[in-house]
């Protein structure tokens, strides 16, 4: 068995992350060099309903896991810590660097889509055991197609990055639903920062808010009203408590409200909220505002197509720092 610092080095990981060192002891005891085999995998892409390119490319990277140990011990890695590993290790993977040194010489970022798609019998599990209807499997199904293929469009990668991978297993694991234009995630811990704000325990239920729409008010209004109906449906553990709603986003920026009209859906979005605190951050504003590669950006180069890019450009290339905002829905419409 190789050593955990081998594996790393292998494919050029900076550091180990926490949870491979708490895991691994663990891993060596249940891991079989043929654990893939059992998969059954063209049932798996046609599932999600991957297409012919991408399934080659699958393909491809399956057969050097199957030639190419370490990585094959690698992917293992991270498929145990997606879908077995405790609460702990597993929110581990948000801090897990995407650089564009890793795998550069051995494997490549398809090896974080096998780990992924290696869940698909958890998938369907908790999709039945949710009881969704068709609707939400529909939409479970395009979710994860979406997690497979963003990265390569956007960031010309062959594969996907690693917080890619931990989104999809959220739909996976069954924590995570989506409601027309938005999408809950069901938090299992009760969020301390919240508490105080209410006079009872709430249980809380994070707003995501996913690209690629408009934030229409009337869509975010429908959402919002068939959010406690479609979530005590699907988790009926739920049915007895008070949910309340919460984000942290750059919609809810302050300086986004120093740049948008009030009858902007932006702001209309905002209104929604009380926010509570404020956090800085510019890579959300490039990836969500510009779409830019967060890495490669020049200010400079940043797109002024629409009002907000250009005022956001601006305060870029003059030091102004940016901020998300931590808010808790007032109201359901």
């Amino acid at each position: 068995m190789y050593s955990i610092e081998e594996l790393a080095n292998y494919i050029s990981l900076d550091e180990i992350p926490n949870a491979w060192n708490n895991c691994f002891e663990e891993i060596k005891k249940s891991y079989n060099y043929d654990w893939l085999k059992k998969y059954y995998f063209d049932l798996i892409l046609n599932y999600y309903e991957l297409d012919d390119n991408f399934k080659e490319r699958f393909i491809d990277q399956l057969n050097l896991l199957n030639s190419d140990n370490k990585l094959n011990l690698i992917c293992y890695i991270m498929y145990y810590i997606l879908f077995i590993a405790d609460d702990k290790n597993y929110y581990n993977v948000w801090s897990w660097k995407s650089t564009l040194n890793i795998f550069k010489n051995n494997g490549s970022y398809m090896i974080p889509v096998v780990a992924l798609l290696c869940g698909y019998e958890f998938h369907i599990k908790n999709m039945k055991y949710r009881n969704f209807d068709n609707e939400q499997i529909v939409l479970q199904k395009y979710n994860i197609k979406l997690v497979c293929t963003n990265d390569k469009i956007k960031y010309g990668i062959d594969g996907i990055r690693f917080s890619q991978m931990m989104w999809g297993s959220y739909f996976m694991k069954g924590n995570l639903i989506q409601i027309g234009r938005l999408q809950y995630e069901i938090v299992v811990e009760n969020f301390d920062k919240l508490d105080k704000y209410f006079e009872e325990k709430h249980k809380y239920i994070y707003i995501h808010i996913p690209k690629g729409k408009d934030l229409n008010e009337k869509d975010v209004n429908e959402s919002l009203c068939l959010a406690d109906k479609y979530i005590k449906k699907y988790y009926p553990e739920l049915k007895n408590e008070k949910l309340s709603y919460y984000t942290k986003t750059w919609l809810l920026s302050p300086e986004i409200k120093e740049i948008l009209s009030n009858d902007s859906n932006i702001i209309k979005f905002q209104n929604k909220f009380n926010i509570i605190e404020y956090e800085e951050n510019i890579n959300d504003f490039l990836n969500f505002v510009f779409d830019v590669v967060i890495d490669k950006v020049e200010y400079n180069d940043l797109p002024e197509k629409t009002t907000l890019q250009k005022e956001l450009k601006r305060k870029l290339l003059n030091n102004e720092k940016l901020h998300l905002g931590l808010g808790i829905i007032k109201n359901i419409p």
